[in-house]
């Protein structure tokens, strides 16, 4: 049975605000300096966390680097995109000297890529410079600010490359294309560590999928009604993740995760990496090339018997017939 395709635009995925801005270069990078510092030499013990307790750290004084908010423009080569954005303090940053520990790997995704790193032991410890005084002047003029993660700020779409009408890749400065303005919030994700992933423009937190045969398997595939019955339900009554408020993602929800810059998968890496046969939903994140049913159904003529669906081999929409199979990815509303 062919399936009918639906191009949506993206603005119908976009959540609308008092004020519209250009996309402008976020100081969400840290560029550290070497420093030389005339405070006075001295040396202080502390107890560390973080990733794991580290007591009886040895804090030296004076800073040997500072490190001070930036933007990054105009980068060549393309990076892969994807990570997280903010807005960091300034640092003083000191040597600093832990007792030996076992470490667990990190994984994470920055501008620069996806993977997991190996840690070996503590170097530097960063204290926060106090924030200078600032005056504030009231004015009669209402404006809302576009905020990250608060709705105003729809994601990008991932696109970084640019195109003539041949097809051909060509630069993108002055273009005035997708790949050239990027606007929206940058694509990023964070992997929690215990089989999901929180998107940090929508702060919704979707569930991983695994290949080892559980309930996470990518290879499951269900009719519309049981996604809820036995999918979403066996996640909530089992407590995945610590929670039982998962549920099928709407279809603006499912598609703000599609990276327009991708293709089979048209996904982040952070939803398609180290998969291998036996792998765990907290260890690998596995993608299945076919449409993710959402909760959306399709209203025609009264007769709502399909649902809207995404497929990330290609980003695209379409509808397909409840009593017919698709893949699931769960979602649930952070924190």
């Amino acid at each position: 049975m062919p399936r009918l395709l639906f191009a949506t635009g993206l603005a119908a995925l976009y959540f609308t605000c008092a004020t519209t801005a250009a996309a402008q270069p976020v100081a969400d990078h840290l560029r550290c300096y070497k420093v030389k510092d005339p405070q006075t030499k001295t040396k202080y013990t502390a107890d560390l966390d973080g990733l794991v307790a580290e007591p009886g750290c040895t804090i030296k004084v004076p800073a040997i680097m500072a490190c001070v908010p930036t933007t990054k423009t105009n980068v060549h080569p393309t990076p892969p995109g994807g990570g997280g954005t903010g807005t960091p303090n300034s640092f003083f940053c000191y040597k600093v000297k832990c007792p030996k520990a076992a470490l667990p790997s990190l994984a994470g995704s920055d501008q620069f890529g996806t993977r997991s790193v190996t840690l070996t032991t503590a170097k530097v410890l960063c204290a926060p410079l106090a924030a200078p005084t600032t005056t504030t002047t009231t004015s009669t003029t209402t404006t809302t600010a576009t905020i990250q993660g608060s709705g105003c700020m729809p994601p990008a779409t991932g696109q970084t490359t640019c195109w003539d009408s041949s097809g051909n890749a060509i630069p993108c400065a002055g273009t005035a294309q997708d790949g050239d303005v990027r606007a929206g919030a940058p694509l990023a994700y964070v992997d929690n560590g215990d089989g999901t992933i929180t998107d940090v423009n929508t702060a919704l937190i979707w569930e991983k999928l695994s290949l080892d045969g559980s309930i996470h398997d990518a290879g499951n595939v269900y009719v519309w009604d049981d996604a809820f019955s036995i999918h979403v339900a066996t996640l909530n009554s089992t407590g995945f993740a610590g929670h039982n408020d998962w549920r099928l993602p709407n279809v603006k929800e499912l598609e703000t995760i599609v990276d327009f810059q991708e293709v089979h998968p048209a996904l982040s890496p952070a939803f398609n990496n180290n998969c291998s046969p036996g792998c765990g939903v907290t260890m690998c994140s596995c993608f299945a090339s076919g449409g993710y049913w959402s909760s959306t159904s399709y209203v025609l003529a009264n007769n709502q018997n399909y649902s809207w669906y995404v497929s990330f081999i290609d980003g695209n929409v379409h509808v397909w017939p409840k009593n017919m199979t698709n893949w699931v990815r769960a979602v649930r509303s952070g924190p």
